[in-house]
């Protein structure tokens, strides 16, 4: 039995399954609130829903190199600085520090409880 391939992706978008987008699409990450596209709190769409993103207790060599990463799917140059911001305590997305840059979303996020979201700045020049 042939199945259509549109018949199929249209039925699983009505059953509201989605797959996710592997590092070479912007569409399951954003900066907002920040001067300009480039720099702003980190935000991660993962199983269909927008957080904003946090990580370990530190900014450190990994959260730079994913920084890195991020930025540069973000068409945005290269990172220019990390740094964590307080805020209310609220479900986030937790980055997972044994992944490395070349992140496979579902295998490096969690849902977690935290008080401090990540906030990147990225030159706004891209690299090529």
């Amino acid at each position: 039995m042939d199945i259509n391939p549109l018949l199929l992706l249209m039925l699983l978008w009505s059953s509201g399954l989605q797959a996710e987008v592997k590092h070479d699409s912007t569409e399951f990450m954003r900066l907002v609130g920040g001067a300009s596209r480039c720099a702003g709190t980190l935000e991660l769409k993962h199983l269909g829903e927008w957080r904003r993103a946090t990580s370990g207790n530190v900014v450190d060599y990994f959260e730079m190199e994913a920084a890195a990463a991020f930025c540069r799917d973000l068409n945005c140059g290269s990172a220019v600085s990390l740094r964590k911001r307080q805020v209310s305590y609220q479900s986030l997305w937790l980055l997972i520090a044994e992944c490395r840059p070349d992140y496979d979303l579902p295998r490096c996020v969690m849902s977690w409880n935290a008080s401090s979201v990540l906030e990147l700045t990225c030159s706004g020049k891209p690299d090529w």
